[in-house]
């Protein structure tokens, strides 16, 4: 019985009203944090975009007007889901907008709560298990508005009440961590469904492999994670972790975390305690609990396994020794010596690269090819690449391109199209078979004429829930077998290309996780779990009976793998990463198909404790309203205010009040706040607001507050000068990004105009007290892709423009000019930076705010003319991922050389110095910061400085 298992902790109550100040210290220190992730805007859509919304008590759904039929069939999802998706964390579902994205080739979720709402990006992947898409989007996003909702208690509930919806993000940044938030909704989509990610091998392979080759790591490196070695992130870990607690303490342990943590944030206790259920359950012990547990499992797994493993002599590794966690995937024979595979790592961009038996050459590097997959034929490489459109974030697309490796042309195929694993037909290196994927997101089987671009022959899907994946063409090319995903699970089908098109099953729907076809001597074989791990089985086609044919014993999983000459290349995992390996084809045993599921123990205790598995039969055929939604009328949307002064955009926290407005569809923004500056015992007000729904983007901003300048004038005397400044600005943007191959590039243009009314203090031109400024800006770059651990880009190049000058009589004006340019070095992640700067101002008539960085030291200057260069050399110093108890956890430490020297006027100053910096958390809060000492010595003025720099990576 589960309820056996449960355990419960008797601890003395905390002491109230502790550490109040501390609280309000906190509060304002992750309000950064907050500030960055909470008001997130993830981009806009096309313009021309027409939306309509089903609005009911429960949920609304926002999706564009040709989406409709999908929309209805979400509804009923949604509608089904609304009385279990909470029942585990006691909480019923909030009513949340569901924006659907479906313009993409790009697959994801999001649930942000400042503007509430849930974004989905409905494109299906051909790696996602075997469920309806929408269906896991819908559990996933939905649980985690459930987990913020469950804050709603107590003295929480009173802040949200008060202040918006920001006060969630508060608490969410300061008490509950991102290993249970995502753990949890990977419980729930576990739990809920017949399949899920806890049920396939994924999510227990990459934590095997660590645990039985290299051990567990401590809680700290297990928890934050690592630049050095592969960790398993948020989703795996935390999925283990949250799964765990429930198993010992049972299903409704989080619920009683979630809701002391609304009622009673202001003791300042960690997530872990229930004062109406006595529980303190510390996630380290917990956390060394589950790995005990762990490692007994799945070394047992293992020895059962190890006879076979070590009788494989035959296996040969291709490649050099790795030095550093890698993988290699999508492997593909060229000749009878060579291996292409797609390389990546966190210390090196991804790449394809050719693998002989002790020796790795570079070949090309892409751009972002999808879904790591990479066909080839007679030296030609082929890929789906993700090419973004070139000024609506959530337009983009996935296009076919080819590369010729003996001749070294790189060639797009497609343009503006969604097509998927494209694979070559074995006969005809013209001839493309690939998924294709359109806005209402139905795919097809359709084959391409590569010399055009165009599709010759659509094959028919008639389930509008079936999601195809990975064709593969028959030896003779006279048909096409691949993947087809659905609400039953997934199954093997077969089209014959001219037999009137009719779709064969193969292999009949289960939840078995299974991918890759391929054909080979009337055999069909696949990757597939009928035991918990990944491993090549095959079917024969001759007598598609119920019997499979095992061919690998991989200890972790084999990921890809082809055929050659009788022999398997594998992609194979451990550890290390995914290695290409080398092994006889061969027969290791027989399998049913009717053989039981395998059983993941974690996910058979959570599944029982829900007691609901959801399946189409439980969704109700009905027809919602829907009516238009009106972009005008929804053009704000105010969510949230604070008493403090927050600007978003500038990164500005201070004492003061802030209001913040953004609609749903993220193309209107508003904030607006006061600050009082205490030290200067000032105020200052602002406004600022953007509009991105028209091609150009409109800007409006207003600010009042007092301004100053000192500096030496040439007589060596000083000049102050002091005035309240009404600043009203106005611009219109006008951007463009592209990418191409692995670069990515933008162009951006801008129109400015600006409105200022002066009044004077101290030693002021009085005659320029109203004046209106025009003027325009323009900024380009292009960077190569980086690798995870590179500290700036490599190989890159920035430009901006910047000019703006009064319409008046006294010639107030400013010219900027900035470059960047970004070289590599001959060592791993490291670069050289040069920067030069210009920059032609008007300090005795009116001073514009810089828009030039000066020399590093330089302060209280304000020249006419500066023009200068800065040059700097980046380079990882250390990863100790090193903990100093709950404090702090080191994970790399980088340094930065400098030396800067620019003109004031006609005065030179220059100066040297370095940046020493470190990425760290504190008090195991998984938000990453960056801190650091810069120590210089500006020459000219003997004069040595330091600063303390301070980041936060989002």
């Amino acid at each position: 019985m589960i309820s056996s298992r449960k355990r419960s902790l008797n601890i003395p109550q905390s002491q109230r009203l502790k550490g109040f100040w501390l609280l309000v210290f906190g509060i304002l220190f992750l309000s950064n944090t907050h500030l960055q992730a909470q008001y997130y805007n993830t981009g806009v859509e096309n313009s021309s975009i027409k939306w309509r919304q089903i609005n009911t008590p429960k949920f609304q759904i926002i999706y564009p007007d040709f989406y409709e039929t999908k929309a209805q069939e979400f509804a009923s999802v949604l509608d089904t889901l609304y009385g279990v998706i909470g029942k585990s964390l006691n909480t019923i579902p909030p009513k949340v907008p569901f924006l659907l994205h479906t313009n993409t080739a790009y697959y994801n979720g999001l649930s942000v709560w400042a503007p509430k709402r849930i974004e989905l990006w409905t494109t299906s992947s051909p790696t996602n298990y075997p469920y309806p898409w929408s269906w896991q989007l819908a559990i996933h996003e939905w649980r985690h508005s459930v987990q913020v909702y469950a804050l709603k208690h107590g003295a929480a509930k009173t802040l949200i009440n008060i202040f918006g919806e920001h006060i969630y993000g508060i608490l969410l940044a300061a008490y509950i961590p991102t290993w249970f938030l995502e753990g949890d909704a990977v419980v729930a989509e576990t739990a809920l469904t017949p399949t899920g990610r806890g049920k396939t091998p994924d999510f227990n392979m990459y934590f095997k492999a660590q645990t039985l080759e290299k051990g567990a790591y401590n809680y700290d490196k297990a928890l934050l994670g690592s630049m050095k070695d592969y960790v398993p992130d948020s989703y795996i870990f935390g999925y283990h972790l949250a799964s765990f607690g429930r198993e010992l303490y049972g299903k409704d342990i989080w619920a009683y975390m979630l809701e002391n943590v609304g009622r009673n944030f202001w003791k300042i206790q960690t997530f872990g305690h229930s004062q109406k259920k006595g529980f303190n359950i510390k996630t380290q012990r917990l956390y060394n609990q589950m790995m005990d547990t762990l490692s007994k499992r799945w070394e047992e797994e293992d020895r059962k396994n190890i006879e076979t493993r070590d009788s494989l002599t035959h296996i040969k590794k291709l490649g050099k020794l790795k030095r550093y966690y890698t993988n290699y995937s999508s492997p593909k024979q060229i000749n009878d010596s060579t291996i292409i595979a797609i390389k990546t790592s966190n210390f090196k961009p991804s790449k394809l690269v050719s693998l002989t038996l002790n020796d790795e050459e570079d070949i090309l590097s892409p751009g972002r090819i999808l879904h790591s997959y990479i066909d080839a034929k007679d030296n030609h490489l082929l890929w789906s690449e993700l090419k973004s459109h070139y000024r609506w974030e959530h337009e983009n697309y996935s296009d076919i391109f080819e590369y010729n490796i003996e001749t070294k042309t790189y060639n797009q195929i497609t343009f503006n199209k969604r097509y998927y694993t494209p694979a070559y037909n074995p006969n005809n290196l013209n001839i493309i078979a690939a998924i294709e994927d359109d806005s209402i997101n139905n795919q097809h089987l359709v084959i391409i004429d590569k010399t055009k671009g165009e599709i010759i022959k659509r094959l028919p899907n008639q389930d509008p829930y079936s999601k195809f994946s990975y064709p593969c063409w028959s030896q003779d090319n006279s048909e096409i077998y691949l993947i087809k995903s659905n609400q039953y699970g997934k199954s093997i089908v077969k089209y014959r290309i001219n037999d009137n098109n009719i779709q064969t099953t193969i292999i009949h729907p289960s939840f078995r996780n299974i991918s890759k076809p391929l054909h080979y001597k009337d055999r069909l074989f696949f990757i597939g779990h009928y035991d918990n791990t990944y491993q090549v089985y095959s079917i024969d086609l001759k007598d598609t009976s119920s019997t499979l044919t095992q061919h690998t014993q991989s200890r972790f999983g084999v990921m890809d793998f082809i055929i050659f000459n009788d022999s398997l290349v594998l992609s194979d995992y451990s550890a290390g990463g995914k290695t290409i390996t080398y092994q006889r084809l061969i027969d290791f045993k027989k399998i049913s198909l009717g053989s039981p599921s395998i059983s993941f123990p974690q996910a058979d205790i959570i599944t029982k404790q829900e007691d609901f598995i959801f399946s189409e039969e439980h969704i109700k055929d009905t027809l919602w309203e829907s009516k238009k939604y009106n972009k005008l009328s929804l053009l704000f949307h105010f969510h949230s205010w604070a008493p403090l002064y927050i600007n978003a955009q500038s990164q500005d926290i201070n004492m003061g009040v802030s209001a913040f407005s953004q609609n749903l569809l993220g193309t209107s923004v508003f904030e607006g706040g006061f600050k009082y500056i205490y030290a200067d015992k000032r105020d200052e007000y602002f406004v600022n607001y953007t509009y991105s729904g028209f091609y150009p983007i409109i800007k409006a901003s207003f600010k009042y507050g007092q301004r100053n300048i000192v500096f030496d004038t040439l007589y060596n005397s000083d000049f102050y000068a002091t005035w309240d400044e009404y600043n009203t600005a106005f611009s219109i943007d006008f951007p463009y990004s592209w990418s191409d191959k692995n670069w990515f590039k933008e162009a951006r243009y801008s129109v400015l105009y600006s409105y200022r009314n002066i009044s004077p203090r101290y030693n002021f031109n009085e005659s320029l007290t109203l004046f209106h400024t025009i003027g325009f800006g323009l900024q380009w770059s292009a960077i190569r892709a980086m690798a995870n651990n590179d500290i700036t880009p490599t190989l890159g190049q920035t430009f901006s423009l910047r000019v703006q000058k009064s319409i008046t009589t006294d010639n107030a004006n400013i010219i900027a000019i900035n470059s960047s340019s970004y070289i590599p070095s001959l060592f791993l992640n490291h670069s050289i930076g040069l920067d030069i700067g210009f920059q032609k101002n008007t300090p005795t008539i009116y001073y514009f705010p810089n828009e030039v960085a000066f020399t590093s030291g330089v302060i209280g200057k304000f020249p006419s003319t500066y023009y200068g260069g800065k040059i700097s050399y980046n380079m990882p110093l250390a990863y100790p991922d090193y903990a100093i108890w709950k404090l702090l956890y080191i994970k790399r430490v980088f340094s930065r050389g400098f030396f800067d020297f620019g003109y004031f006027d006609k005065e030179y100053l220059s100066s040297v110095g370095v940046d020493l910096k470190m990425n760290f958390h504190i008090f195991r809060i998984e938000q990453e910061l960056q801190f650091g000492v810069r120590i210089g010595y500006v020459t000219q003025l003997k004069d040595v400085f330091a600063n303390i720099l301070f980041n936060i990576n989002i």
